[in-house]
């Protein structure tokens, strides 16, 4: 009887152990406080949006909101200008290596350095297509125009075509992000969408840092009640974000890859 009672709790502890073993990846969950997944203590984790919360000002660097990546919204938000730029084509950005997932609030090191995240980039191509963003928790759920991001789709070569949707789709499928955030742009009226929409098919030539957006790798572990991140229609999840200076080509663009005929936007 023993004998019989011990092998039916062995077959019970199997079957609990293959369920286990069985889980993807978008069912294993992180409560709030537990291990992160790539490091000791808990995600950062940005804090909750207040009534007081009314203009950026108010709004901090971590942002705010439930669930919100404390530490890529303090990447996202930074508003010095790169002490050292290093020019880039988009090729070498779409090279560069990335990770094949992340945690929401993980400790950003392993990705930062020279060549990385927090490097101050020079980089030139074709805008695709600019987009308004919405709300987002590095701006505090904020939603006016000029609290909110303008995505910039940037592509090495136009298409022929620029009215034929699905050129226009295989090409953004190849592009590179970039982003103007509000603490940047600030009272610049000419970095706000409805003027940046005017430089579609402008070759241009953007500045500012190097970063991941990690917010769109999958993740490994979830925070209970969090969504599984969405990738979006692009080559990379390495951005220009923030954009410190823009520029446009106003000769060839022959010429302003040789350095002439760049002119501030």
């Amino acid at each position: 009887m023993k004998r019989i009672i011990g092998l039916v709790v062995l077959a019970i502890a199997a079957a609990t152990l293959f369920t286990v073993g069985a889980q993807s990846p978008a069912d294993r969950v992180l409560t709030s406080g537990t291990i992160s997944a790539t490091g000791s203590g808990p995600p950062f984790l940005t804090p909750p949006c207040t009534e007081s919360m009314l203009t950026l000002a108010d709004c901090p660097l971590t942002g705010c909101g439930e669930m919100g990546d404390a530490e890529l919204n303090k990447a996202k938000n930074r508003t010095d200008a790169p002490s050292k730029v290093v020019a880039m084509t988009l090729d070498e950005i779409l090279r560069l290596p990335q990770p094949p997932n992340w945690n929401t609030g993980s400790e950003r090191a392993s990705i930062r350095g020279r060549g990385r995240e927090g490097s101050g980039v020079m980089v030139a191509g074709f805008l695709l297509k600019a987009k308004a963003e919405g709300k987002e928790s590095c701006n505090c759920g904020l939603s006016r125009r000029v609290d909110t991001d303008v995505h910039m789709v940037m592509v090495s070569e136009m298409p022929a075509d620029t009215k034929n949707k699905e050129a226009m789709d295989t090409s953004e499928k190849t592009s590179v992000t970039a982003e103007i955030t509000p603490r940047v742009r600030g009272s610049n009226e000419k970095w706000l969408y409805r003027n940046v929409n005017d430089l579609e098919g402008s070759y241009i030539r953007l500045t500012g840092f190097l970063m991941l957006d990690t917010g769109h790798l999958p993740q490994t572990l979830q925070l209970q009640g969090e969504r599984f991140h969405q990738s979006l229609k692009r080559a990379t999840n390495w951005e220009v974000h923030p954009i410190t200076n823009i520029e446009v080509c106003t000769k060839s663009k022959k010429d302003c890859d040789r350095g002439k005929g760049w002119q501030k936007y």
